[in-house]
This record gives structure tokens, sequence and C-alpha cells, in this order.
């Protein structure tokens, strides 16, 4: 086996670089919301959250921007493999590993601890490894909308949801009259956020004007990405405990246990970490979602108030 192609593997703990927005060989568009379908993937402890993608749409939703819709294509995809777990006999043949990686697992010991295998082995490492995905090259028009701020301003049918999402379909077509359009419409209402980018590897002569050219991940139903739990290449005397050990650090933020007990399943808080159960990013959440409302409310009411209209006045006169 190359060495090269194993530690290229290793490298790839799914930790840069990758989206994960599904994506066709055709010119494709897609209407994104918040969802938990990924929520464990993305999260500040999942191995998609350095994602350059996921990390902009954050950045977008907490500024009241809650929708993405994308188009694009791809270019220049072939097929990757992890060969090294593939094989069955790992006693005799055991997996060539990075002798880095080798040193992390013998400072476990026997018996390590849930702390122990986060410092050394989670942190470093991550949970996950690939096992099969597609590498190619992306050009994308991303588009992001504060819907509140449209139906505020949609006086102009042109400014509409479904309009700037046919307007968006046209990129390809005439990406120069498309790009000016959106971006009159982004300037006038402060309503959507437009990007472009052009990522791909080198040897694509018909990219003239790539923003990167390292090679991304692609997800179609043609090339799915399969990861797999870093467990599969550790000793069986410490695959169930690595299990637990990532539970621990995903669920609870590495300060406490991940327990189950009667279908029940909850974190034992640490000494050190007594409020480790106390849900900081969801009321983040909450906080920042209450203030875009109380900044659309302000918005909305001083529109009214620019219209000449008092609120509660309009009545209907006798005849």
């Amino acid at each position: 086996m190359n060495w090269r192609f194993v530690e290229l593997l290793y490298f790839l703990f799914v930790w840069g670089r990758i989206s994960v927005q599904p994506s066709l060989q055709e010119p494709a568009g897609t209407d994104q919301h918040v969802s938990k379908e990924f929520d464990w993937l993305i999260s500040d402890r999942g191995p998609f959250h350095h994602s350059r993608s996921y990390l902009s749409f954050v950045e977008r939703h907490r500024q009241g921007f809650t929708t993405r819709y994308k188009i694009y294509r791809e270019f220049a995809r072939w097929k990757v493999r992890n060969t090294a777990i593939e094989r069955r006999d790992l006693v005799r043949h055991p997996v060539p590993l990075m002798p880095e990686f080798q040193r992390s697992i013998r400072l476990l010991g026997r018996r390590p601890t849930t702390q122990q295998f986060i410092d050394t082995i989670i942190k470093k490492y991550g949970t996950h490894l690939l096992i099969s995905a597609t590498l190619g090259g992306e050009e994308a028009l991303t588009m992001y909308m504060d819907k509140s701020r449209l139906d505020r301003k949609s006086g102009n049918a042109t400014q509409s949801v479904e309009a700037l999402h046919q307007l968006a379909s046209s990129y390809f077509v005439d990406r120069d009259g498309t790009m000016r359009r959106l971006h009159e419409i982004q300037i006038s209402t402060g309503a959507i956020k437009v990007t472009e980018t052009r990522t791909g590897p080198l040897g694509c002569n018909s990219y003239d004007n790539l923003d990167s050219v390292s090679s991304v991940l692609l997800q179609s139903t043609e090339s799915k990405l399969h990861l797999q739990g870093l467990q599969i290449i550790f000793p069986q005397y410490l695959q169930e405990k690595f299990v637990q050990s990532a539970l621990s650090y995903i669920m609870c933020n590495g300060e406490g246990e991940y327990v189950c007990q009667n279908s029940q399943c909850r974190c034992q808080c640490a000494e050190e970490f007594p409020q480790c159960n106390c849900p900081i990013t969801d009321i983040q959440i909450m906080e920042y979602t209450l203030a875009n409302m109380a900044k659309s409310w302000a918005e909305a009411y001083k529109d009214l108030e620019n219209s000449g209209r008092e609120p509660g006045l309009a009545v209907l006169q006798p005849p």
C-alpha cells in the first residue's frame, strides 16, 4: 500500500474544506433551512464543524439570513476510498497507522479514562474516518435570504423569493447579467447576500479563475460520503471505551459522562463542570432569534410610520 495514500486518508478526518450541501452533476438549486438532520455532524464538536460552507451559513443565520439557496455544478470528479480498513485480518495484517497515532494509542494503556481518550485521541484526530467519497471541483452561486425583509419590501414582484430563485437559476446561462441584477437587489433591499465560489483541483484548464485549487468533497445521490467511527482501527479492548468517550465528547462537550439507563440518556456532569447539562448553545440560539425578531418588528413599525398611517387609527367611517 502506498504510504502517502494512507497518510492522506488519515489527514482527511473531514476536518476542513468539505461541504454538507448535497450536490449533483448538472446545475442544481437547493433551498436550505436550519435542520436537525445533521446536527451531530456539524456541531462545534462534529467532524464537519470546520466546513467553510457551514461556518458561513451559521454566521449568516445569526445575522437573520435564515434561508440558503445554492445553485452549482461539479467538474473533474473522481472516487477515493480507504483501502486500509478493508483488511479483514487485522491481527496478521495490521493497519499501517501513522507513528504519531500509534504512540497516542500506546499512551492510553489498558484502561484509559474518558478524559484520556478525549485529550489523547479525539481532540487530535476526531471521532470518524473517511471510508469513501468523491473528490472534485465545484462552481457555485450561494444566496442567503432574510425572508422577513423580503416580505416587507416585496411590493415589486421581482424581489419575491420565487423571482429570486428564477433569477439565480439563470446564473450558468447569463452569469454577468444575473450577478448584476442580484447585486442591485442586495443593495436596494439588504434582504439577500450573494457569494460566488469556484474551487477545484489543479489542471482544470477550463476554469481559469479558481478561488481555491484544493479539491472538495462532493456529495450526491450517485456519490455519497461514507464515514466510519474511529473505533474500527482500535484494539478490541479499547473499542467500547472509545465509543463511550466519543459520545461524552459530542453530547456532553467532554464535561461529563454520557450515560443511558431505562432508555433515558443524560450527561453525568464531572465535579468541575456541575452545569454541563445547561443547554448554553440552545439558549444562545434563542437569544439570537429573539434579537432578530425584535429588529424585524422595529423595522416593520418604522415602515408603518413612514407610510403616513398610525397603528390603531385605521377605522371605517360611517356611510
